[in-house]
């Protein structure tokens, strides 16, 4: 009798072990479930706020054109590649880009680093100097933030890869980088890549293409470079 309990106790000490390995190896395929799909609903959510991104740089591109048309004072947008903010400004006087300013294409500095390299570039040049245009923020259609100095962020997790702009010879991949709007309707022609905060995923990039006489945007898959004329002139607009 004592046997035959005993040998009914281990069966039930075998099935319970049994049952919680199966349990157990239940609980691990479910958590791995669980991360694999949070994970993807992670990568949808940030490839769905690079979209937006790209959508909000194309939105203040046509705001900047329209408002530099009907206010007759030069506009930018500033790309803060550093804080991932998007902001619009106003100048104070007619200006022109100048090719030879890879720091703020010929306008007051913004930050004491642009500050600093002007004091240092005009310490070389000798002569007179025409005066710098300052640039303030504005609140406007998209922009009309409760701090128009900070600006639009892109959204958690989106970055500025990397900005191309006419009148710089190199791109930003850091700092900040400005895109110039006239009064007579005319901007600069432009690349502005968008993408993840952190890696190098480009093929979940997005590139906001601006077409300098025009104004149009086209946003494109990938991170794309912009295509510079063959020659100085952007007078005659090839498009993208």
């Amino acid at each position: 009798m004592n046997s035959t309990a005993d040998g009914v106790l281990r069966l039930r000490a075998r099935s319970a072990r049994g049952l919680t390995l199966i349990e157990l190896l239940v609980v691990v395929v479910l958590v791995a479930l669980l991360m694999g799909a949070m994970i993807m609903g992670l990568g949808a959510t940030t490839n769905a706020r690079i979209r937006s991104a790209a959508t909000l740089v194309a939105s203040g591109v046509r705001v900047a054109f329209s408002r530099a048309q009907s206010t007759s004072k030069s506009m930018r947008l500033v790309f803060d590649l550093d804080r991932e903010t998007l902001l619009l400004e106003e100048s104070d006087k007619p200006m022109l880009v100048r090719r030879d300013d890879v720091v703020t294409g010929g306008a007051e500095g913004s930050t004491p680093q642009e500050i600093e390299a002007i004091k240092d570039a005009e310490r070389i040049v000798d002569g007179p100097r025409v005066p710098r245009p300052a640039f303030r923020p504005v609140a406007s259609l998209g922009f009309d933030v409760d701090d128009p100095t900070v600006g639009r962020e892109l959204g958690r997790g989106v970055a500025f890869k990397r900005v191309e702009v006419a009148h710089s010879d190199e791109p930003a991949t850091s700092g900040r980088a400005y895109l110039y709007f006239w009064p007579g309707g005319m901007t600069e022609r432009a690349a502005i890549q968008i993408g993840r905060k952190d890696g190098d995923d480009n093929d979940a990039a997005l590139t906001v293409l601006v077409s300098p006489l025009t104004g149009q945007v086209k946003i494109v898959g990938g991170a794309k470079p912009m295509e510079r004329p063959r020659d100085d002139s952007d007078r005659e607009d090839t498009g993208f």
